[in-house]
């Protein structure tokens, strides 16, 4: 009869890795075993995990006890008082045993007549060996701990002894229960060579935690042990502390030499740190001088280009050299008549309409100036402040002394003192926050009236975005009203391509900026004015009101013969925004507001630019030259620097909604999950992206987007500014190796496949640049680790939209129906697959059981095997996500089977998740995230392959245990897998960079 050993697993906050233990212990090859499992309290998911996988105990004498958290020598003497076996054997749950592990220890303990086996310990995550143990001898085993806890222990040995409470949740509490053993019940330890105990290293253990590796706390502990039996060996606690003394007294002795070797160090890299800001100063006057080199060149490259001898020789040269190309390459013809075609194309819609030199004369014979203008302002306020900001009360009084009347558009919302202050100006509007200032001035415009307008010399649209005035408005006025103009502005804004995709020319003209422009009597008299801004509508986005107004209003009304100019003519390189500096020293009166946001050479960096910031010698030009207040100067850089500081967190879209679901769960719900812990939080889609949207953040997340150039050099600012870039990916598209082994990619056409895989390879090669991934189950977690040292855990959860949205589709039970509705939503193509592993048992039960009616969702083409059951199959097209609540609440199961495959068990358990929502319960393949957030039988039910007809068999004929695990997953879901203070490792990790 074989000896029974007794296993006792112990575990607390476990939830990875206590299956793998349990599995270790159920295929041992030595058969007679009681098996203990204690639960200490855990607060992850080790409690279902322990109680799904216990249930497929082979011993007949298994006791599972969950108990709260009294710490691991409270356990184990819980473990020992239980135990009945011959000899005990201690495992913690992080650990695994080899197949024949126990037989082994066994056979070794009878053979030697030994009472503790010991074994070396091996890091099966390093796969390397953490500790190589010894051969027995006591005096060794006094100064080195060298028998781990999980020995084969001789249970008539350990008699009364029992752990010791004192070294409860410290450490060293296994080594003073060996010597105990040993010393007192005179037990025989033996080194079982060759045998190992499958041990992982973990950073969070209790010896690993707070300062239990200290030499202090170590010996505490360590001479508190041998205090214990001093009376008993005397000798070889003499010879041990003797023996730490001297190892100490050498350590003593290696840090003191280290410490003047550091000491030198630290002195010659002070001198070399001298060295190099010496050095830095250098190349940074260098690099000021090379850039004004750089800038004079390129000034007079332009001067050159523009030139008339320049232009006169590049008339002659080219024809010459295109002739020359065409003889050479006959087929360049073709082209070449294209590209003509083109360019007098766009030069033909630059050109003024002929009916436009007519017009000219007539505005010309219709204008007249006046010298005492009747003048109406339109003053366009937006505050994102608490309360209304100086520098836009102070521009409007300047404005208000040279206008007659003045009529306040509030887009959103003002406090009252902020209202009654407006007031003392004018009439004030509020309206809705939509449409930007364009928008406003249309509102105001047309509140006024057509025939209205008519009575005044000069309208004013002006916003609040300018600083000032730093010089006199009225000698502007006075000067600009000497020129024979129907409107005009204070800047223009270069020429160049539609970057909006809006601008009906189908390029960006010429134009007068929009923050403050004047219109005469001349144009405001003229219908078109009017009916102009009625027409203008859906400008909802910054790209619409610039595309369809701001670029467009100085040519459209050009086109129509009217005149303009600004105070001053110089467009290049966004001057206003670039170069304030130089705008006020040619005439501007006015600072805009956002160009105090380059405050140093670095914010350039941002916009992709190479620039020196005008800010700093910008502040000392007004402060000499103008009587504008300091203070208000001083408050909009503190508030510009104060941006900077922000903690914001980034989210970069790559997949934009196009697969609605992988925005939403890894975009839009990772920002709600993030926000519940007070982040403030912005989404942007990958082809909005602008490097300045990063500026102020302090983590980006760069989800499923492709290699770009512009994401290359976010993570490189990034780095030189201490940001965190992490690569979000629920998915293993990111090496061709995974890809390679779906259907879907197999039949694709050799061009299809080149273009998908160069996505897949973009997507691998932007991971690499980043600082770490973060993706949705523990399988790409695993994976991703060969691809990045930083991996971090942050499963698909549901949003609060979603849950509200369930509630009112939650499966009722109480109706009754002789249909038994079964499910199937696909979602993709890439999943044809996985439903040929289910379709043999579905078409048996479509045939034993008539009242069946399968419901298949989504892009899935229809088997020709299952058009004999076409009067049971309902087929629905793919919904909207918002959508899906009520078509799975109308099916009575929901299947999720997967393809055994690497890139099935990477997948997450969103079907499950939005199943449960509605009260449905789900049948799903017992791998991957589905085994790992499934509890069998309670949450859902996982089925092997070969399992699924016997499986859904019982869910058909039991409709209370659809209703008992439908219930039971509502209340697991709810509890776990919502946005709502999910606590994870994405949200660990960014609370410790805070």
């Amino acid at each position: 009869m074989m000896d029974l050993i007794t296993v006792i697993v112990t575990c607390y906050n476990h939830e990875l890795y206590i299956e793998e233990c349990l599995y270790s212990i159920f295929k041992q090859t030595y058969s007679e075993i009681q098996l203990i499992v204690i639960n200490d309290g855990s607060t992850d998911l080790s409690n279902e995990r322990i109680k799904r996988t216990i249930q497929e105990s082979p011993f007949k004498n298994t006791t599972y006890i969950s108990q709260d958290n009294q710490g691991v020598c409270v356990s184990r003497n819980l473990g020992i008082e239980n135990a009945q076996g011959k000899y005990l054997l201690f495992v913690d749950a992080d650990n695994f045993l080899d197949d024949s592990h126990i037989e082994k220890l066994h056979k070794v303990a009878e053979e030697e007549h030994a009472d503790i086996i010991y074994t070396d310990l091996y890091d099966p995550d390093k796969q390397e060996f953490f500790l190589h143990s010894r051969d027995y001898d006591f005096q060794s085993l006094i100064e080195h701990n060298y028998i781990d806890n999980c020995a084969l222990l001789r249970t008539s040995v350990i008699n009364d002894v029992r752990y010791d409470i004192t070294l409860n949740r410290k450490f060293l509490e296994d080594y003073d229960f060996i010597l105990t053993l040993i010393i007192d019940q005179q037990a025989k330890p033996y080194y079982a060579r060759g045998l190992k105990l499958n041990y992982r290293v973990l950073s969070n253990s209790v010896s690993r935690k707070d300062n239990h590796t200290s030499r202090e706390y170590f010996y505490e502990v360590y001479l508190y042990i041998l205090k214990k039996h001093v009376l008993k060996i005397k000798d070889a606690v003499f010879h041990a502390v003797d023996s730490h003394l001297m190892s100490l007294e050498n350590r003593l002795s290696d840090l003191t030499n280290h410490l003047n070797e550091v000491t030198s160090y630290v002195k010659d890299t002070e001198k070399q740190f001298c060295e190099l800001l010496a050095e830095k100063d250098e190349f940074k006057a260098q690099n000021h001088q090379q850039s004004e080199i750089i800038r004079d060149l390129i000034q007079d490259k332009e001067l050159l280009v523009n030139s008339t001898s320049y232009r006169l020789g590049n008339s002659i040269v080219k024809p010459f050299k295109y002739l020359l190309k065409i003889l050479k390459n006959p087929r360049l013809v073709k082209k070449a008549i294209k590209r003509i075609y083109q360019y007098g194309s766009r030069q033909i819609k630059k050109m003024p309409n002929p009916k436009t030199y007519g017009l000219r004369i007539l505005r010309n014979m219709q204008r007249k100036n006046n010298q005492n203008p009747k003048r109406l302002l339109i003053y366009v306020i937006y505050e994102n402040q608490n309360h209304l900001q100086e520098y836009k009360l102070l521009f409007l009084e300047s404005l208000a002394m040279i206008s007659d009347e003045i009529l306040i558009i509030v887009n959103g919302e003002l406090s009252v003192h902020d209202t009654s202050t407006l007031e003392k100006y004018g009439k004030v509007i509020f309206r809705e926050n939509e449409g930007y200032d364009t928008a406003a001035f249309r509102h105001g415009i047309l509140t006024i009236g057509k025939e209205n307008l008519k009575q005044y010399d000069e309208l004013l649209l002006v916003n609040d975005t300018n600083v000032g005035p730093m010089s006199d408005l009225k000698k502007i006025f006075e000067k600009m009203s000497k020129k024979q103009v129907d409107f005009w502005g204070i800047s223009y804004g270069e020429e160049q391509p539609d970057i909006t995709t809006y601008n009906p020319y189908q390029y960006i003209p010429i134009h007068l900026q929009t923050y403050f422009l004047v219109v005469r009597k001349n144009l405001l008299s003229y219908s078109g004015f009017y009916d102009y801004w009625l027409n203008l509508t859906d400008t909802n986005s910054r790209m619409k009101a610039v595309g369809r107004h701001e670029t467009v209003f100085t040519k459209y009304f050009s086109d129509l013969g009217f005149a303009h100019d600004a105070v001053v003519e110089n467009n290049q390189d966004s001057a206003m925004y670039i170069h304030p500096l130089k705008m006020l020293q040619a005439g501007v009166p006015l600072v805009k507001y956002s160009a105090f946001s380059n405050y140093d050479d670095d914010r350039f960096l941002w916009q992709g630019l190479q620039r020196n910031s005008e800010i700093p010698a910008l502040v000392e030009y007004i402060k000499a030259n103008s009587l504008y207040p300091m203070s208000i100067i001083e408050k909009i850089l503190e508030e510009m620097k104060a941006k900077s500081l922000r903690q914001d967190i980034l989210i970069i879209d790559g997949v934009e909604n196009q697969i609605p679901q992988c925005t939403r769960y890894r975009a839009l719900n990772k920002a709600e999950q993030l926000r519940s812990f007070g982040y403030n939080v912005r989404v942007i889609n990958s082809s909005a992206f602008r490097l300045s949207d990063a500026e102020f953040a302090h983590l980006v997340i760069i989800y499923r987007c492709g290699y770009s150039d512009q994401l290359a050099e976010l993570c490189r600012l990034a780095k030189q500014f201490k940001k965190t870039v992490l690569y979000d990916i629920d998915d293993l598209v990111i090496d061709t190796k995974y890809t390679d082994l779906l259907e879907y990619t197999q039949k694709l056409s050799k061009s299809e496949k080149a273009n998908y895989d160069a996505n897949v390879m973009g997507y691998g090669r932007m991971l690499k640049l980043c600082d770490g991934v973060i993706t949705s189950t523990t399988k790409l977690k695993e994976e991703l680790g060969n691809y990045q040292d930083l991996v971090l855990l942050n499963r698909n959860i549901v949003s609060q939209e979603l849950i509200s949205i369930s509630r009112k589709h939650m499966k009722d039970y109480t109706q009754k129906s002789e249909k038994i509705k079964i499910g199937y939503f696909s979602g993709s193509i890439t999943h044809n697959e996985n439903f040929e592993l289910v379709k043999p048992d579905l078409i048996k039960l479509m045939a034993e059981y008539p009242q069946i009616e399968l419901h298949l969702v989504g892009h899935l083409l229809l088997p020709k095997d299952l058009m004999t059951f076409k009067s049971q199959i309902v087929t629905h097209d793919y919904v909207e996500w918002h959508e899906l609540p009520a078509l799975i609440s109308e099916v009575d199961i929901n299947i999720a089977p997967l393809t055994k495959s690497i890139f099935n068990e990477a997948k997450s358990e969103i079907k499950w998740l939005e199943a449960t929502l509605v009260k449905v319960p789900t049948i799903a393949s017992n791998i991957g995230a589905f085994s790992e957030m499934i509890l069998e039988q309670q949450t859902g039910v996982l089925a092997k392959d070969g399992e699924w007809l016997e499986k859904l068999k019982k869910l058909i004929d039991s409709k209370s245990k659809r209703q008992y695990i439908a219930e039971n997953a509502y209340q697991f879901v709810l509890k776990n897998c919502t946005t709502d203070q999910k606590n994870d490792e994405l949200v660990g990790y960014i609370n410790g960079k805070n």
